[in-house]
């Protein structure tokens, strides 16, 4: 079996299913592992994930999973891989998709990424739904609900997963624990994911017992963080005939302009004469 250096890390119960019709719905084409962490109490039917490549069963919160995972059960997988995404069992993304933004998280050396949201995603945050004009947004900070890390950047955010159990501010605070990178954390606007239900609709916020809000405060203060952070800080655009147009025509009239310019200094006969003479060429 051919072994990857990306990997998927997430959560899963009786009733997920969208890692099985949409991350894995190419499976020759997958370029990444999958790693779930089941959270119910009881396993329905465990045939249904006999297609990934491992399986725990910890039945806990998302990130209080991930910090037991990666510290406890299964550290050596730290090592073993260079990216790791934290997809929640409700996005829909599918194969080829999953591939690209693992891709683009290498070539661009981002520490924390994210897939924008399609426009008919449940949100918290619009300015993280799909900008078409863009190929990726530089931002202070990315999403907890499915946040793609780099190596160096997990190792240096691990401790904070386990801080509470909604994972509400992690977000938050894994910003302040990178320094406030400018150009490290993006949304890649190239790839595209949905969100499938309501923000907190989910049934692990019916179990935790305690106020999301809260827990953002809390943790927040606890790292002495921008408690929100959601800010574009740049971005990389397409310029073309089907994106910002006026800028693109704007562009190839002065590319015209300019090729005119080197005819005229090709071709006429005061600039043979100057080169003749080695006397320089105005601009």
């Amino acid at each position: 079996m051919k072994k990857f250096r990306n990997l998927i890390i997430a959560p899963c119960g009786n009733s997920s299913t969208l890692f099985a019709t949409d991350w894995l719905n190419d499976k020759a084409a997958k370029e990444f592992d999958v790693c779930l962490m089941f959270y119910h109490a009881n396993i329905d039917d465990a045939s249904r994930y006999e297609g990934v490549e491992y399986f725990y069963h910890l039945k806990d919160f998302k990130y209080r999973m991930l910090h037991q995972l990666l510290t406890t059960e299964a550290p050596q997988l730290l090592a073993d891989y260079d990216y790791f995404y934290f997809l929640d069992d409700d996005i829909a993304i599918g194969t080829t998709a999953i591939n690209r933004l693992f891709e683009l998280s290498r070539t661009f050396g981002t520490w924390v990424s994210q897939a924008a949201l399609s426009h008919n995603s449940f949100c918290s945050w619009p300015m993280f739904k799909q900008n078409p004009n863009c190929l990726l947004r530089y931002v202070g900070q990315v999403e907890v609900m499915a946040p793609l890390f780099s190596q160096e950047a997990l190792r240096r955010c691990l401790g904070t997963f386990n801080e509470n159990k909604s994972s509400w501010g992690l977000d938050s605070v894994w910003s302040k624990v990178l320094g406030y990178p400018p150009a490290k954390l993006a949304i890649f606007d190239d790839v595209i994911m949905e969100h499938t239900r309501p923000v907190g609709g989910g049934e692990l916020y019916k179990k935790i017992q305690a106020d999301p809000y809260e827990e953002w405060e809390t943790v927040t203060r606890k790292y002495d963080a921008i408690k929100n952070n959601f800010v574009e800080c740049g971005r990389l655009e397409y310029v073309n005939n089907q994106h910002n147009a006026m800028r693109f025509k704007g562009y190839k009239f002065s590319e015209k302009l300019d090729k005119l310019k080197q005819r005229i200094r090709d071709y006429d006969v005061m600039s043979r004469v100057r080169r003749r003479l080695g006397s320089p060429t105005p601009a």
